[in-house]
């Protein structure tokens, strides 16, 4: 297949500490990191440069992107934009933390053609902060929002956790009303997941921590979509509201198997059957200067079979669901519609919002079916 790519990823892997939940690749900012993660970024660029491309969609992510410097942001945005062949109409995303981001970079920003800012909040209650291990507070929170709007950014998403442990369904909703009280056109909302070997699964293991009661987080999810739906944002995917025609087109292009190039430590691509990565490690990435090469890692090639899973479990998790040409699949969801976790019309299959809170279990029976079917293998 020819290789060719529309939307790019590109990680920083600095952080101004770990948040104690966080297990995405990153390490603490140091001045002489950034330097040599800058020049290794540089290069990569310069070396991909040379694959097939049109760019619709651009996502710097992290880490935080907005612990940079002044120095290292303008270098690596005028390297992306000199660099690439970008579509006038980009979705132009990055994002930003409370405590890392001030008026200059927001500037800047705007300045290279960022139109889209994501804010990572996660609570506007101090003591839910403290237990994730944020380097931010509830005052920083109401400050940075101000400050990005009043910086004339239109497209602004902000990212809430829930299930947070001692977390009330009210201090949940009550964030999502803060949020949505300024002019944003985009809100996530994750369930907070506890990962191996983060200080958070230490506390769980130690008995420090308890976490929150199924029922309570199925009720924040429900109660939170049912809220957001009210006050006109619309659920496109499991985690994510948007006004109508603010949704992140960049999400949509991993979710609908668009080719995307992914840039620095731990970023994954997918271009043409392949899906590869960079080391998740920055001494590991930053050897591209050395080796003059890219020091991708290969993943698999998508197989057929491969290329069907990928379209049922990515593509269901959007509201709009999937077409499903397996009569065998078709009648093995069935059993789900039954249960109430799915809609299903002719071949049409999507998640309801109680299938949605059961996404990674339905996923898993699905992938399993289609790997044992013989049927399914056939068709």
């Amino acid at each position: 297949m020819e290789s060719f790519f529309s939307s790019l990823y590109v990680h920083v892997p600095f952080c101004i500490r770990k948040c104690r939940y966080c297990n995405f690749y990153s390490v603490s900012y140091e001045k002489f990191l950034e330097l040599v993660y800058v020049d290794a970024l540089l290069k990569e660029i310069e070396l991909t440069k040379r694959i097939d491309h049109n760019i619709k969609t651009i996502y710097i992510g992290g880490g935080t992107p907005s612990c940079l410097s002044i120095k290292a942001l303008e270098k690596i945005l005028s390297a992306l934009i000199e660099n690439y062949k970008i579509q006038e109409n980009v979705e132009f995303s990055i994002e930003v933390n409370p405590s890392t981001v001030s008026i200059e970079k927001l500037n800047l920003f705007r300045d290279f053609g960022v139109n889209r800012i994501s804010i990572g909040i996660q609570s506007f209650s101090d003591n839910e902060l403290k237990i994730l291990g944020r380097p931010h507070n509830c005052k920083d929170s109401l400050k940075v929002l101000k400050r990005v709007i009043n910086s004339g950014f239109e497209n602004v998403s902000v990212d809430l956790i829930y299930g947070i442990p001692y977390q009330s369904i009210t201090s949940f909703i009550n964030s999502i009303k803060i949020a949505t009280s300024f002019s944003i056109k985009h809100i996530s909302l994750y369930e907070l997941s506890i990962e191996k070997g983060t200080p958070l699964e230490k506390d769980l293991k130690n008995g420090k921590i308890n976490l929150s009661i199924e029922d309570d987080i199925e009720r924040m999810y429900l109660t939170a979509s049912e809220y957001l739906e009210k006050i006109g944002f619309q659920k496109y995917e499991i985690s994510n509201f948007a006004y109508k025609g603010f949704e992140c087109n960049h999400n949509l292009a991993y979710w609908m198997r668009f080719p995307y190039l992914g840039l620095g430590p731990s970023a994954h691509s997918f271009i043409g059957n392949k899906r590869f990565h960079n080391p998740s490690n920055l001494f590991s990435y930053v050897k591209i200067k050395e080796k003059k090469r890219t020091v991708w890692i290969d993943d698999y090639i998508v197989t057929p079979s491969e290329e069907i899973k990928e379209k049922i479990f990515l593509g269901m998790r959007m509201r709009k669901g999937v077409t499903v040409k397996s009569p065998c699949l078709i009648k093995f969801f069935r059993r789900f519609h039954s249960e109430g976790f799915i809609n299903l019309k002719d071949n049409k299959v999507s998640l309801t919002d109680k299938g949605m809170l059961l996404s990674n279990e339905i996923f898993v029976q699905v992938i399993s079916h289609i790997e044992n079917c013989p049927v399914c293998k056939q068709e």
